[in-house]
This record gives C-alpha cells, sequence and structure tokens, in this order.
C-alpha cells in the first residue's frame, strides 16, 4: 500500500485490521473534552507526539497532570515501521517514574498542549526514523479526565518532524 507519506508501504491486512479496532473503539467527537494530536517534532535528537487536550465547556476544568495524555502512562501508543522495514510494531518499555501531583488548568473553550517524549518508550526509534517511513498510534481514554464510563479516542499520524497549524487541526469542540 503506498500512502501520501514519502510512499510509506505497510502489511495492508495490519493496516485495516488496526484502524478498524481505532474506529470501533472511537467517538472522535466527544462532548466536554476532545483530544487530538497536532504533529511530531525532533529536538536535540529526540522525537515527540505533541497534543491537544481541548476543554468544550462552559467551565474552566481542572485536570491532574498526570491524567493527560503526555503523564504518566495513560497514552496508548504502537508505532509501525513502513517501508522496506515493516512488519512487527517498535518495542515498547516503560520508564518508571512518578509524575508530579500538579493540576493543569484547561479554561472554558480552551485547550492546553503537551508533548509525549517517544525515545523513553520506543528505545530502537533511531534505527527507523531515518527512513521517514514510522506511523505513530494512538489512543486516549477520555474517562481520565471527565470520570465516568470509559470514552476510547484514537487515531494514527507519521512521524515526520511537522506540527500542524492552528489551522490545519481547527477546533476539535462542535
Amino acid at each position: 500500500m503506498i500512502t501520501g507519506f514519502k510512499n510509506i508501504r505497510v502489511n495492508k491486512m495490519k493496516i485495516i485490521g488496526i484502524l478498524i479496532l481505532l474506529f470501533l473503539a472511537t467517538d472522535a467527537y466527544s462532548q466536554t473534552v476532545a483530544v487530538r494530536p497536532i504533529g511530531t517534532s525532533v529536538k536535540n535528537g529526540a522525537h515527540y507526539l505533541n497534543m491537544r487536550v481541548w476543554n468544550c465547556t462552559n467551565n474552566d476544568i481542572e485536570v491532574p497532570l498526570s491524567e493527560l495524555p503526555w503523564g504518566m502512562r495513560t497514552l496508548g501508543l504502537v508505532i509501525y515501521p513502513g517501508g522496506k522495514l515493516a512488519g512487527e510494531p517498535l518495542k515498547e518499555s516503560f520508564p518508571v517514574g512518578d509524575s508530579p501531583s500538579t493540576e493543569i488548568k484547561i479554561h472554558a473553550k480552551g485547550y492546553v498542549d503537551g508533548e509525549i517524549p517517544l525515545d523513553q518508550r520506543f528505545f530502537d526509534i533511531t534505527r527507523y526514523e531515518k527512513d521517514g517511513n514510522l506511523l505513530v498510534f494512538w489512543e486516549y481514554d477520555l474517562s481520565w479526565i471527565t470520570g465516568g464510563k470509559s470514552e476510547i479516542v484514537g487515531g494514527m499520524i507519521p512521524l515526520n518532524g511537522k506540527k500542524a497549524s492552528d489551522a490545519e487541526h481547527g477546533v476539535a469542540c462542535k
């Protein structure tokens, strides 16, 4: 399969299966909060997934830092190589550490941005990234912020070191 991202070649059935699972579990336009990737970046050789959390309500909310996508381990991630290196996803490791007990305020109809360091979870990322053929699949449970029943959102973004402009990702709240 060839996509518009530097002719990424991947096993078509694996990608279709992953996308079906994500779409079955995703209510992309929730309600009170929304979570979206806004790009990827590389700083001093380290790779990051940049995420945005929108507060779609008319009230300010406070969320523990550890429960945001860039907090402890609330974000599910799979990095899948394409092209000549297609096959298995990159092996994930989990760093040990405590997240500070900081509360983050998200203003009414506003958002906060954060970045997830990928190199800490995927040690061999630099082996693959030079070919420009990495796809990051993500999922997040909105109930970390809203409470109540599980509400999974997710998607895929190429690891290309580009951050989308505000015009490209628009307003997530409807």
